[in-house]
């Protein structure tokens, strides 16, 4: 419950008991005390509805809903950026729109409770995109988070270039340990960037997927704006 809710709730209640209070000794009163009590009571009810006036109609005590949720510059901002940039987490966010993390987290909550954005956690960081792409969002946005790491990056580009190489010739090629090879294969096959095909061959050999190629060639604008920062 947000903190004008709580007000509300608080004042309601401070008013019930005082009316129950003074209601009690009302029958105690002698008749010019009972009028002062009734015009205190009812001094008391239109304050109260004065305050309720106006923290409902210019407090801006309403919920978020999808109709009104990008009502708000910063979370109209916060969407137009993961629209762009999909697979980016909440430091890069809040960092690229100079937002605090803990006021950024808020928005991008209120984003995901109207499901106009959902999160996934990948490689222990939350990444966001759009829910109205669809699995194809899920997937680019997957594809991005997974490519910013240098060597699966790399691991990518070499594959994109030379197709059909099996795991040894790729750690050669790249100068990388084979287990850290093998390691970014699994996740870069697992997010349905690259396939390993038997076929012809005991070991495995790895392909760039059609998704993979994709996300190789629209991560270049990812690239830039790093630079540029």
């Amino acid at each position: 419950m947000q903190r004008k809710n709580k007000i509300v709730v608080i004042l309601l209640i401070m008013a019930f008991l005082s009316f129950v209070d003074n209601v009690a000794a009302f029958n105690s009163l002698a008749p010019n005390e009972a009028a002062s009590l009734i015009i205190g009571i009812t001094i008391i009810l239109i304050s109260i509805a004065f305050v309720l006036g106006f923290l409902f109609f210019y407090g801006g005590v309403k919920y978020v809903t999808p109709e009104n949720v990008l009502d708000t510059e910063i979370r109209k901002h916060l969407y137009e950026y993961i629209d762009e940039y999909p697979g980016s987490h909440l430091r890069e966010i809040a960092r690229e729109l100079d937002l605090k993390p803990s006021n950024a987290a808020w928005h991008l909550r209120k984003l995901e409770q109207t499901n106009l954005v959902r999160s996934r956690l990948i490689g222990g960081k939350k990444v966001y995109y759009l829910v109205e792409g669809g699995i194809e969002s899920r997937k680019r946005a997957i594809a991005e988070s997974i490519l910013k790491n240098r060597n699966a990056r790399e691991i990518m580009m070499f594959l994109n270039s030379h197709p059909g190489k099996h795991l040894l010739e790729i750690a050669h090629a790249l100068q990388l340990n084979h287990h850290v090879v093998r390691w970014h294969i699994n996740k870069l096959v697992l997010a349905e960037l690259v396939e390993g095909d038997t076929a012809n061959s005991a070991y495995p050999v790895y392909y760039p997927t059609e998704i993979g190629a994709e996300a190789l060639d629209t991560f270049d604008d990812y690239l830039r704006k790093e630079v540029a920062s």
